[in-house]
Parts: structure tokens; C-alpha cells; sequence
């Protein structure tokens, strides 16, 4: 997610090399910056305090704060914390991502669009994704586990309706972004979640190919970028990212030194989700072994 949104930083990548150190010297983007608060609390607590505010909304009132001023992009990214934690339980991601958008300042249609983000990372975790049926596979999850997005959500579900088969058909890229935009009055708040599902499916083995696509756009590139590498790094892992990007955070103190904070609450993030009861106790090198919960073994 972080290389993400740092090439989304480069005004003009490159083809042929993107340097996210070099990006990284850009201002954070504060949604970022609420995802990893977000992480640091869940792992220390053990469950989502929604009423918890993002640091640069403490004080302020959130009323109308996200009516065309914050996109469902940016909530999918400040949320992403929430959508892993409850990987293995759809039913308390969908709440909890719901009452976060909700005590944030969002409405239902907000909280919509981070779910089905917040299914995308899911499945890819669980290694549930099929990348050329999962829009259909999106479209069941909502029909079935929220069917009043119908009504409240139309226009997150034509988007998908239409990204179904623009995936099917293999469209090119601006072709799809054609058919996704709309006037700016009737603009799916969805846009920048569906431009990132495409970059991801039509390239999911390769985190440079959606990544860098993904940006090169221009359209919200720190936004799309962040999504796209989100996607890209559930399905493939850790073992996706380019060998030329680690080389280059480790050649930036900055971004080495923020990569290595997001290492460390990974780390405590699963120590939090498979039940360590103190997590303090292991020392960074220690690698716990995780299984199945609710499954004990001999």
C-alpha cells in the first residue's frame, strides 16, 4: 500500500524504473497516516475502537465531512487495518468497517464501497481469488450479504457491472476508464476502488505491472497506487515486491525507516489476530506459527 501511494507521488514514472525512496521524500498522505494509527490501536487493543478518531480529525466536527471531500478510495486505505484483521470473519469485517465509516462522518454508500475493498483483501488473503471471475464473485458477496446495496449503492453496483465485463472482454485501460467516469455530478464515489480492481486482475501476479499502471493514469494516482499495491501485496505477498523497490526504500533512511514501523505492526497485527495474549513477550525475531482459529491441535 505504502509503495503504492509513493510512486503516486512521481508526477512522471518511468516506464522502466519507479523509485518509491525516492517518492517517499512527498508528504505522507494523511489517510495513510490513519491506516497505521488505526493498526497500532487494533494491534495494542485487540479490536476496533471506532470513536477513536484519526489524529487530524481530533477536535474537528465531522459532520459533512465526507459529502465530495474524502473519497471511498481513501477510506478503503485508512480502513485497510480493519479489512485484515477481520479476514477470516466477514460478517465482523462488514460491521466494523461499517461503524468506523459511520463514526468517522461517512454514510451507508461510503461504507459500501471500503466492504467490498475490504472482501478484495480478504479473499486474497485466504488465496480465495479468482482474478477472472472475482467481480462476479464481489457481486454475489453484496446480493447475498447486502442486498440493500440494490437501492442505496446503485451506482457502486453498475460500476462493478460494468467492470465484469470490461475484465471479460479485455479492454484497454483507457477504454475502461471511460466507460467508468462520469460527470461530476454523478461520479460513482466508487471510481478509484474499481480502476485499482482492474489494474490488479489484469496483471495480478505482478505488483510493478498493477502498480505502476495504476498510477501512470493520473487519476488520484497516490489513491488508485495505494489500493492497486494493497491488492497486489494480499495475493501475492511479501515475496511480490520487486526486488529494485526494496533496494531503493533501503537506500532512503526515511522510507526504510517507515517501512520497517510497517513491518513491525504486521508482525504485531497477527500476533493480536492469532490470539498471543502478550505479544511484548516475543522478541522481533521470533516467528510465531498460526493456524486456523477456534481449531485446537495436537
Amino acid at each position: 500500500m505504502a509503495m503504492g501511494e509513493d510512486l503516486g507521488g512521481e508526477t512522471t514514472p518511468s516506464p522502466h524504473h519507479s523509485n518509491p525512496g525516492k517518492a517517499f521524500a512527498g508528504a505522507q498522505l494523511q489517510w495513510t497516516a490513519a491506516a497505521i494509527g488505526q493498526g497500532e490501536r487494533l494491534a495494542e487493543m485487540g479490536q476496533v475502537e471506532p470513536e477513536l478518531l484519526p489524529d487530524f480529525l481530533i477536535g474537528k466536527s465531522t459532520d459533512g465531512l465526507f459529502a465530495g471531500n474524502l473519497s471511498a478510495g481513501e477510506i478503503a486505505i485508512a480502513t485497510l487495518p480493519i479489512s485484515l484483521f477481520y479476514h477470516d470473519n466477514l460478517t465482523q469485517q462488514r460491521h466494523h468497517l461499517a461503524a468506523t465509516v459511520a463514526a468517522w462522518g461517512g454514510d451507508e454508500r461510503t461504507s459500501d464501497a471500503a466492504i467490498v475493498f475490504g472482501y478484495a483483501i480478504a479473499q486474497a488473503v485466504k488465496e480465495q481469488l479468482t482474478p477472472s471471475q472475482f467481480i462476479a464473485q464481489i457481486l454475489t458477496y453484496l446480493h447475498v450479504s447486502l442486498p440493500e446495496t440494490a437501492v442505496r449503492s446503485a451506482d457502486l453496483i453498475r460500476g462493478l457491472e460494468s467492470l465484469k465485463q470490461l475484465v471479460a472482454d479485455g479492454s484497454e485501460l483507457q477504454n475502461v476508464i471511460a466507460a467508468l467516469e462520469l460527470d461530476s455530478e454523478t461520479k460513482p464515489i466508487s471510481i478509484e476502488i474499481a480502476i485499482a480492481l482492474y489494474c490488479f486482475l489484469q496483471t495480478p501476479d505482478s505488483m510493478f505491472l498493477a502498480v505502476v499502471r495504476a498510477v501512470r493514469l493520473g487519476i488520484e494516482p497516490a489513491i488508485v497506487g495505494a489500493l492497486a499495491g494493497a491488492l497486489a501485496g494480499a495475493y501475492t505477498s511479501e515475496v511480490g515486491i520487486p526486488a529494485a523497490w526494496r533496494s531503493a526504500l533501503q537506500a532512503s533512511s526515511t522510507a526504510f525507516e517507515f517501512s520497517q514501523r510497517v513491518q513491525r505492526l504486521s508482525a504485531q497485527l497477527v500476533l493480536a489476530w492469532s490470539g498471543v495474549y502478550n505479544p511484548s513477550v516475543l522478541q522481533e525475531k521470533d516467528c510465531p506459527v498460526v493456524t486456523v482459529p477456534w481449531i485446537v491441535r495436537s
